[in-house]
């Protein structure tokens, strides 16, 4: 496991879901998502990741392409998590809940 994924393991306490709730399994791990991508200048480093599993880290791509709102209002959302260096609260994830959701209708 990459050593800035393990930094954010400790800081942000993610251990069943990732950061847009999906389940993290054995299976699933975790990978590292640019918010800003590196060939637009994003930086490899824990304030341009959010930790999340293979599969929704596809959606996220596919949001990108077919909703790009969504995927414009994840990445914020991801910013400001990053800001708070503080684990997910439900709070946080009830927005991320409210964006997958207007993303399906």
């Amino acid at each position: 496991m990459n050593n800035d994924v393990k930094l954010m393991l400790k800081i942000y306490q993610t251990k069943k879901v990732d950061w847009m709730g999906f389940e993290i399994t054995k299976n699933c791990p975790l990978t590292r998502h640019h918010i800003f991508k590196r060939v637009y200048g994003g930086e490899n480093n824990i304030s341009n990741y959010a930790l999340l599993i293979q599969k929704s880290h596809e959606l996220l791509h596919k949001l990108e392409k077919i909703d790009h709102n969504a995927y414009l209002e994840l990445n914020e959302l991801f910013l400001e998590l990053n800001r708070s260096m503080q684990p997910p609260d439900k709070e946080y994830y009830k927005k991320v809940g409210r964006v997958l959701k207007r993303s399906r209708q």
